[in-house]
């Protein structure tokens, strides 16, 4: 018996044991190490709105392997479907949906990543053989990171610049000291940014055209 209920997705990849990669179209350059929730709040209050990509940041390779490991048979399925309705020929599906990383970049959270397929299907003895490609994107926005309209460049600092220095300064007005310095609030207005990024894939394989003998769709 002709073995084809296999998906896989890669670079060049097969519906095959049900295994997802992905290629990064365009190499990108990561700016030093990774960025950590402190350079993303530093860019809000510096970066005057200038967008980043993910890649760098130095993120990108974490946030595509958590998304595929959410969405390796969600992907497959609706290409698998597609495939069955058209039977023979090309076909497009579009796809997206809010995917949470803020296990992996706490910084980006829940963040939008879509994309499109474009691949061709051919029916043969009840088997369909099916090729074409992914382009993935990744659309977020940094804005607001203590979600009060300011942010918070670092609380310790609040609380000091804000309650401590007010009052050792009273204190020492009382008794005839000079204050210790201008006073510095923690809090500063910012200006949100994009982070965004594109990467690509490639598909093909066999599935069976009666989705009761397969195992996607």
């Amino acid at each position: 018996m002709q073995k084809c209920a296999h998906l896989m997705l890669s670079a060049t990849a097969r519906f095959s044991h049900g295994k997802i990669h992905q290629k990064v179209a365009t190499p990108g350059k990561t700016m030093g190490a990774a960025w950590s929730s402190r350079h993303f709040v530093n860019h809000d209050y510096r970066g005057n709105g200038r967008g980043v990509t993910v890649r760098e940041t130095g993120h990108l390779s974490a946030i595509l392997e958590e998304y595929m490991a959410q969405v390796e048979s969600t992907l497959k399925d609706p290409v698998a479907r597609e495939g069955r309705e058209k039977c023979d020929g090309s076909f497009t599906d579009t796809f997206y949906n809010t995917y949470g990383m803020t296990g992996v970049v706490f910084s980006i959270g829940d963040t939008v990543i879509g994309g499109e397929f474009s691949g061709n299907v051919e029916e043969q003895h009840g088997v369909l053989s099916m090729e074409g490609s992914f382009d993935f994107y990744l659309r977020d926005e940094f804005a607001d990171p203590a979600d009060i309209g300011v942010e918070i460049i670092d609380p310790g600092e609040t609380i000091f610049e804000s309650i401590h220095r007010p009052l050792d300064n009273y204190l020492r007005g009382r008794t005839g000291l000079p204050p210790r310095g201008p006073q510095r609030l923690g809090v500063q207005t910012g200006e949100p940014y994009s982070i965004t990024d594109d990467w690509s894939g490639t598909l093909s394989g066999q599935i069976y055209l009666d989705p009761a003998r397969s195992a996607y769709g």
